[in-house]
């Protein structure tokens, strides 16, 4: 009789189990279907978008939160001077080692996206692995967001 209570658990777990939801951080380009990573986050995992500014030929690094409701929230900008598009914000700018940082008052966003150029050698740096957009096509819209899915189409599918 206890191994059918146990048979009986089991059944209703191991479902249950491969039907919970899981948080995946997906970079994949719009068009043409470009996936250039998925990884499984957590509410508090941060990554950041580095990019070269277009005027100022200077680098800008963002610096984004997974928030626990699965949303991207930005935290802070880095970059070593004003210029063109980067107006003097009302948030206080701070300088640090050479570099102005400023925090973010940014609502959070369901997606981070932005246009691959070779001018602005964009890149993404997540968990000490960086994603570099050099292979995107010029033009192209690269997408960054927080999917769900459930655990057992994590292991078919994406294999992290």
């Amino acid at each position: 009789m206890l191994k059918l209570k146990w048979g009986y658990l089991l059944f209703i777990f191991l479902p249950a189990a491969f039907l919970y939801p899981v948080s995946i951080l997906e970079v994949k380009s719009e068009r043409g279907n470009q996936i250039f990573i998925r990884k499984c986050v957590s509410p508090g995992d941060r990554f950041e978008f580095k990019y070269i500014h277009s005027v100022e030929k200077i680098q800008i690094s963002g610096f984004f939160l997974i928030t626990s409701g699965g949303m991207i929230k930005p935290v802070e900008t880095h970059f070593p001077s004003y210029g063109p598009g980067l107006p003097f914000m009302k948030e206080e700018v701070v300088l640090e080692k050479g570099m102005m940082k400023t925090r973010s008052e940014a609502e959070d966003l369901k997606q981070f996206s932005f246009f691959v150029s070779r001018m602005t050698k964009q890149f993404l740096v997540f968990k000490d692995k960086k994603i570099d957009f050099s292979s995107a096509k010029e033009g192209e819209i690269i997408k960054v967001k927080v999917k769900r899915y459930p655990l057992l189409g994590v292991f078919l599918k994406h294999g992290s």
